[in-house]
């Protein structure tokens, strides 16, 4: 009898976000109170707000309010109509659609 860990994709995220924070906060640690020079202030402002980048988009995920993949849409950078030709024949297919006589120009 074997066992298996399993772990989807969304908990090896969360994974990385604390492994992220985790290290960004030891990083702060060491910088923050050799306050000697003014780039050391700078650069813990720095870590700071990535810090508080990574936990709002952590937050987001979790939320689900993070847009998820646009998959297949002209906001996807892979979208190429040409590269498939199905999707050329269905986007030259809509645009007739839409030049047929008593379609809804309102919309």
């Amino acid at each position: 009898m074997g066992r298996t860990l399993e772990l989807t994709g969304t908990w090896l995220s969360y994974l990385l976000y604390a492994f992220q924070l985790t290290a960004l906060a030891l990083v702060l640690v060491f910088v923050v109170p050799a306050l000697e020079y003014p780039v050391n202030v700078l650069l813990g402002g720095l870590f700071i707000v990535v810090m508080l980048a990574s936990v709002v988009a952590l937050w987001r995920r979790a939320a689900g309010r993070d847009g998820g993949n646009q998959l297949g849409t002209a906001e996807d950078i892979t979208y190429d109509p040409f590269a498939d030709p199905g999707q050329a024949a269905r986007d030259r297919w809509e645009k007739a659609v839409r030049r047929l006589p008593g379609s809804d120009d309102e919309k």
